[in-house]
């Protein structure tokens, strides 16, 4: 991660100033710095509801048509969107192949890290056309 914020450098990628220290901070200190950074979610969502709100009703009506909801994603978002598919069969009693998750790295990106699998665009490609 950078400390230099510049337009290359993705946020993703980029040190949470608020979080700077958490690494050498007390125990107490590094639970409030998260949950600080948690307690702006339910504010971040709640500014986007509209937007949401129109994905989730075009996202119906493609499965209603007859189409596929594929999470795609690596890391840790990716690890939790494939769990996520895979609860829907169980938990709507939906068909396994209507919600499909793909993580980059494959299979073995679930439990081990793989690293900047997310920036092989061929292969996320191929994972897409195979499933």
């Amino acid at each position: 991660m950078t400390d230099n914020p510049s337009p290359t450098v993705p946020v993703t990628e980029q040190v949470n100033p608020a979080t700077r220290t958490i690494d050498t901070a007390a125990t107490l200190d590094q639970v409030r710095m998260m949950n600080e950074q948690d307690a702006g979610v339910a504010s971040a969502v709640a500014a986007c509801a509209p937007v949401i709100a129109e994905v989730v009703d075009r996202v119906a009506d493609r499965l209603r048509e007859g189409g596929r909801l594929f999470y795609i994603g690596a890391g840790t978002a990716g690890r939790l969107g494939v769990l996520d598919a895979s609860e829907i069969p169980p938990t709507f009693g939906a068909d396994p192949s209507l919600v499909t998750g793909i993580i980059a790295g494959g299979p073995t990106a679930l439990t081990n890290a793989v690293e900047n699998a997310e920036d092989d665009a061929d292969a996320g490609a191929e994972d897409l056309r195979a499933a």
